[in-house]
């Protein structure tokens, strides 16, 4: 589950935090190896503030960034992960989904929110829509 860190930072950049989150590679259709070689770069070289190891059965990144908000976090890991080894991270360790709290843009909302657009984007690529797709159904839904 992300957290946001709340210590105050002589250093920091007015509006931005800094969050620990864990991302897991969980997979609509099966449990991958924790030995999958995809994985070999990401333990080799894992993206800055991150380290890599293992989340129950599934293989993760701990990390530690910065943003603006929990999502401008998260995302850049995402990117720097996908680039490094194709493996996009699907979930963010949220157990629950359905437990919905309204807390802001850094709280647990923001974790289900964050977890639930990975999931979109894995799943919508399996059943042949891109990330175009994705975003023109969101502007097109929700204005």
């Amino acid at each position: 589950m992300a957290t946001q860190d709340t210590k105050e930072r002589e250093d920091a950049v007015e509006g931005v935090n800094r969050y620990q989150f864990n991302l897991l590679h969980c997979l609509a259709e099966g449990l991958p190896d924790l030995h999958d070689p995809r994985y070999d770069s990401l333990k080799a070289a894992p993206p800055p503030g991150c380290s890599a190891g293992r989340y129950g059965d599934f293989f993760c990144l701990r990390c530690e960034r910065e943003g603006l908000n929990l999502l401008d976090a998260v995302a850049p890991v995402c990117a720097e992960a996908r680039a490094a080894s194709g493996v996009l991270m699907t979930d963010l360790g949220v157990e629950g989904l359905w437990e919905w709290k309204a807390d802001g843009r850094d709280g647990h909302g923001a974790t289900v929110v964050a977890q639930l657009l990975l999931m979109a984007a894995e799943r919508a690529s399996l059943i042949g829509y891109g990330v175009d797709d994705l975003v023109r159904f969101l502007r097109t839904a929700a204005g």
